[in-house]
This record gives C-alpha cells, structure tokens and sequence, in this order.
C-alpha cells in the first residue's frame, strides 16, 4: 500500500455523479475493463458517462485542466498525469497497473502473480533454460519479470532476461524490432521456455521463431499475458497465456470510486491487485521439452502435416530412418508413439473447431484429416468419454 490522502470531495451525496471514463479500447484490456465498469453501473447507477475510448494514460487530454466532474477511472501511466489528478479534488481510480508508483488508488492485476503462474506453467513441463523477455523501463513489465524469475530461482534455475524497448507497433519499427530478436533467438540454449510481458510482446516473439525456422513449442516454448483471445488465437502457434479476471478489475475500480464519491476514509491509498486465476494452454506450450534435436524436427513436422492425412511411413521417408529407430528415439523423448502423436495433433484440431466454429462434423473430420466421420467418432469416444456432438454442447461457445 502507499501512504497518503486520497483526494475527495468529503461528505457530498451526488445522485448521478459525472463520471470520466478514460481506457484504450482498442486493447483487449481496456475493452474488458469496460465491461465490468457497464456491470457495476448497471446494478449501481445510473451515472453521467464522459468516455474516451482511446486514451493513452499521458496528459494530452485538454479537457482535464476545465473538467469539472466528480470522478475518474482511468489508464494512468504518466507520472504528470498523476500528480495532476492526485491536486485536484477529484476523486480518481487507476485501472491498469502498469506502474504502482502513481499515488492513486489502484484496482489493477497482481503482476508477480502472474509472472510466477507463468513459471510454474513451464515448469511442469520439464524446461530447463528460461527467459523472460520484456519492456525496459515498463514497472508492470518489471514486476512480472520479477515473480518469473524468483519462482525459477526457488526451483533452482537461473533465466535469462532480453529486455527491449517499448514502441507503438508502426510497421517500421515492428520490422526492426524482428530484426533485433532473430539473432537473440538464434543463440538461446535450447529447449528453451520463455514468459513474454504480454500478449501482444509473444506474438512478436512467435513471429521472430518463425523467421528464425525455429519450431515452437519443441524448441522454444513462450507464454504471454493477459489472455486477448483474438490475439492469441491469431498467433502462430495460438498463444497460451496467464488469464485473469480483467472484467472483475472494472467492476471494483467502480466500486472502490463510488466509496470515495461518498467519502469513505481510508488510513492508506487502497491498490486491489486481481490474482491471475489460471492458464489458457494452447499450442506454443503444448510440449514437454524435447532435447532431441532431430524428434523435435518430427514433431514440428507431424504438428504441421498431421491433419493433411500424413502417416508414418512419409514421415520415415523424409527425415530417411528405419522404423525401429524411429520408434525408439521418439518414444524415448516423448513418452508415446509417433501414431500417437499423429492422432493427438488431429484430435486437438477437431476440438479446436468444435468449439471455435459451427462447421458441420463431417467437415472438420475432414479438415482435422480423419479418413471418415465414424473413425472421428472412435478416437473421440476412446480418448475423451463423449462423442464430438458432445464435446461441442459442453464446451462449444455460443456463435453469432
């Protein structure tokens, strides 16, 4: 907690506060946090709504030197900014948590806490070389680096740290960001598991993999943060990524504001931290680490032919090895058969688009490279207790 007073105008009972709602909704943050704002409103309100959708947390809104409002919640990142609104008598509440050093009350993500899920994610999966690659001069990017590496040093591994600039994402800069992280990528040990700052910060990392020919996640593994889904569905591999209860932020930054509109004291500025409540797993750690070079090259193989109807026999044709050592180096690293892995590689396809898309089950029989519907029906039944019209009722997301 940070000492200090909070700024309010004590004692007032305001009917329908005004209220200034100042996010980036163009993240995926900024346009969750929305919802749990909406939430609060809805059940606690009504208030009168000042919105701006593309604020960027500095002080380039003019409209805050003659505002004459009761109350912000806001992305706060500049430090002018705050110390502005911490002398105004404007009750405000953070919402973002990029840094905790503003001297506003704060509802925000435990950002240690997520950098320590991260790595206990990895390290269930037998990595042993890490690397956190974040923001320099980010204190959120700081302090998930910080859980990160602490929980990997309690385990007993040292991890590396690649630090980058901060930038706006134009397409100069992003090509000479994937650049920069080639070179980098090229001379990490490997198997390799790495926690980028965020979402948006591991799919440049994917994407510099790819660049390199380096295959993920059976060389390098990488988790993200924040869990954007259209993000990290549209990484390659998908994304896994810390998930945590982003609209939950929304509806306490609300709450704790309207405690302050009504002049609730509190002996310390109050900062909520939301705990990450888990990980969405999807392909870029969807590994136990391979120190096998050459069946990490089949892996990478089978995870990209599987579904095109690839047997076993084209795989022994291409990499030019006989069957017996085939088998043996590949259960060996991986625990199962090459079939095996075949098969897992088109039923993870299907399930992803039972419950992704409203195709009809033939169709992604097809698509997931099964000969036929029926034997989609058997590997389903055999593997998970349900058949695919099941798995999609239980699981499917309602679409439009």
């Amino acid at each position: 907690m940070v000492k200090g007073c909070i700024p309010m105008k004590a004692g007032r009972q305001i009917k329908h506060p005004s209220i200034a709602l100042c996010v980036d909704r163009s993240q995926g943050y900024g346009s969750t946090v929305l919802r749990g704002v909406a939430k609060y409103v809805e059940t606690y309100g009504p208030w009168a709504l000042f919105i701006d959708m593309r604020f960027s947390g500095d002080y380039a809104q003019n409209w805050l030197r003659q505002w004459k409002g009761d109350g912000i919640l806001a992305y706060v990142e500049d430090a002018r900014l705050a110390r502005t609104l911490r002398n105004s008598s404007i009750p405000t509440v953070e919402m973002f948590g990029h840094r905790y050093d503003l001297g506003l009350p704060q509802v925000c993500p435990d950002n240690e806490g997520i950098g320590k899920l991260a790595a206990h994610h990895l390290l269930e999966r037998k990595f042993r070389h890490f690397t956190f690659c974040g923001y320099s001069g980010r204190p959120f990017s700081g302090l998930r680096q910080k859980g990160f590496v602490e929980t990997l040093e309690k385990a007993g591994f040292p991890c590396a740290v690649h630090l980058v600039p901060r930038h706006a994402g134009v397409l100069k800069q992003w090509h000479s960001m994937q650049q920069l992280l080639v070179p980098w990528l090229v001379e990490l040990p490997k198997p390799n598991g790495i926690m980028a700052c965020s979402d948006r910060h591991a799919q440049r990392v994917l994407d510099a993999c790819r660049r390199a020919n380096i295959s993920v996640p059976e060389e390098i593994a990488v988790i993200g943060s924040g869990n954007d889904e259209e993000l990290c569905r549209l990484s390659n591999p998908p994304l896994t990524s810390v998930t945590y209860d982003i609209e939950r932020a929304g509806f306490e930054a609300a709450q704790l504001l309207h405690q302050l509109l009504e002049g609730k004291k509190h002996e310390t500025l109050p900062q909520i931290l939301i705990p990450p409540n888990g990980i969405v797993t999807r392909k870029s750690t969807d590994i136990t680490a391979i120190d096998d070079q050459f069946v990490a090259s089949t892996v990478r193989h089978i995870r990209e032919h599987a579904c095109n109807g690839l047997t076993v026999n084209e795989i022994l044709s291409e990499f030019r090895i006989s069957r017996s050592a085939f088998y043996g180096k590949f259960e060996k690293a991986m625990g199962r058969s090459p079939h095996d892995e075949i098969l897992r590689v088109k039923l993870e396809r299907a399930r992803n688009l039972l419950t992704q898309t409203d195709l009809a089950i033939e169709r992604i029989a097809e698509m997931s490279g099964f000969d036929n519907t029926e034997y989609l029906y058997v590997v389903f039944k055999r593997s998970l207790g349900m058949t695919p019209r099941q798995h999609r009722l239980q699981h499917g997301k309602r679409l439009k």
